[in-house]
């Protein structure tokens, strides 16, 4: 690979990575275009991962520590400042990214200049890396790669919630530079992320490669599981609720996208209710259930395989805490949350 090729730099944030951040760089360093330099951003570790870090002999990795914690979105908006270069992918440092990753996806934005950022498909894997499943592929499945501007995203959204694979992302680095610049975790919490593709979308069109070009590991250890086991409003909720306020992007729904935002309502609260049984709050459960069941979770039930796990999922925990199955509810819930992965 010739180094006269664009220089794309990759930002990963870390906080205590020891056990996957070598496998994590090790799978960017081995990518077939090598004209890259890594900024690891470090959120104050207090395990190996910065000892592993400097163990990797190679000049494209820089270190930056953070003398404290500052929050894993300050840590993504850190890793703003640190863009270089003419793309930019903020991976994440318990991922794995498949050879060809980067070299696809500098080619799509060379070949397409109208698009800002491009993401791929993911396949899903546990701690042991184990192959879960295939996410983040794009709505017309026969497609090599679906173009998407901020109009159609938007309704995408509304209807799969946020399926845009947050570290597979490589967007134009002066976008990154110039106009999204801060992460806005203050205002969008954990879906900070979703704000910044919409964003991003409002102004250029988003594409995504059908191909699963890395691995995602999901693992009751990361910090995106304690998000999932919130009993708190979603933040993508929150996220959609800002966006759905302004009067340009009224004016492009149907009735249809309206019924959608309903479900990923209904969806939410019914996973609140899940969490809060979990955590024995019976009483707040069975309160949180209440209206679940009406005419927009019937309608999600025929028509997606979310809207279907939903009905169920609302369905199985109002039998258990109608018969007071807590103990047995645990492991019906935890098989429930491996067929979703929430």
């Amino acid at each position: 690979m010739s180094n006269d090729l664009p220089l794309v730099c990759i930002c990963i944030p870390t906080y205590n990575a020891a056990v996957t951040i070598r496998e994590t760089l090790e799978s960017i360093l081995a990518q077939s275009y090598t004209n890259l330099v890594i900024h690891v951003s470090d959120n104050a570790s207090t395990d190996d991962t910065l000892k592993i870090v400097e163990s990797v002999a190679d000049a494209r990795v820089r270190i930056h520590r953070q003398e404290k914690n500052i929050g894993a979105e300050r840590n993504f908006e850190n890793c703003i400042r640190l863009v270089e270069g003419k793309y930019t992918a903020i991976f994440h440092s318990d991922d794995i990214y498949e050879p060809d990753m980067v070299a696809k996806q500098v080619a799509f934005l060379e070949a397409n200049p109208e698009a800002g950022a491009v993401f791929t498909a993911a396949t899903t894997i546990d701690d042991q890396g184990k192959p879960l499943g295939v996410i983040g592929r794009p709505i017309d499945g026969e497609q090599e790669a679906c173009i998407y501007k901020f109009t159609e995203l938007i309704k995408v959204v509304l209807e799969r919630s946020n399926f845009l694979i947050c570290p597979s992302a490589m967007v134009r680095t002066p976008i990154y530079q110039q106009e999204i610049v801060n992460w806005r975790g203050d205002l969008f919490g954990s879906s900070a992320d979703l704000d910044v593709w919409l964003r991003i979308a409002s102004k250029h069109s988003i594409a995504i490669l059908n191909e699963p070009l890395m691995r995602y590991r999901i693992s009751k250890t990361q910090w995106s599981n304690s998000v999932r086991l919130s009993t708190e409003r979603s933040d993508r909720l929150i996220v959609m609720q800002h966006y759905l306020a302004q009067p340009e992007v009224k004016a492009v729904l149907t009735s249809a996208d309206w019924r959608h935002y309903r479900e990923l309502e209904i969806n939410d609260q019914v996973w609140r209710a899940i969490n809060l049984f979990t955590t024995g709050q019976v009483a707040a459960a069975k309160s949180m259930l209440r209206g679940v069941f009406n005419r927009d979770m019937m309608h999600a039930t025929f028509v997606s395989r979310r809207g279907l796990l939903t009905l169920l999922a609302a369905a199985s925990l109002s039998l258990l805490i109608a018969l007071g199955m807590k103990k047995l509810g645990q492991a019906i819930i935890w098989r429930l949350r491996k067929i979703s992965n929430k």
